[in-house]
């Protein structure tokens, strides 16, 4: 018999957990089962760089590729992909394999400040009221 500690999910306990909170929220919002106005969207009638993730995740449960692009390209080429590197990130941390979720020093700071940046420009680009812009909006 295996002891517990030595299967990879019982030594990543928070990696773990959230991978299921993860998975369970995007089936709610993907599905419809728990809708999330954007704030932003209904003070201001702007979309944020967000807007649309959650028909966007739930247009990637039916795989309806096409629809997943129009919804938010954004969050499908740049958010998907972070989430999916910083859970692994989390994992090898919890496994020792790392000594921090995020990578230290220039590497770190350049791509935190190069995701801030693209989500600025994408949130700005969405919302200019001419072609081609109008085309990005949810």
């Amino acid at each position: 018999m295996l002891e517990y500690a030595r299967i990879p999910v019982g030594r990543m306990p928070r990696t773990s957990r959230l991978i299921a909170v993860t998975g369970a929220l995007g089936l709610a919002l993907g599905t419809g089962v728990l809708p999330v106005p954007c704030p932003l969207n209904l003070v201001t009638g702007l979309d944020c760089p967000f807007c649309g993730g959650s028909r966007m995740i739930g247009a990637l449960l039916r795989a309806d590729f096409a629809r997943v692009l129009d919804l938010n390209a954004f969050a499908l080429l740049i958010l998907l992909p972070l989430v999916a590197v910083v859970l692994f990130a989390m994992a090898r941390r919890e496994l020792g394999y790392a000594s921090s979720h995020w990578p230290r020093g220039v590497l770190g700071r350049v791509s935190g400040y190069a995701l801030i940046t693209a989500g600025v420009a994408w949130g700005v680009l969405r919302n200019l009221p001419f072609e081609p812009f109008t085309a990005l909006r949810a």
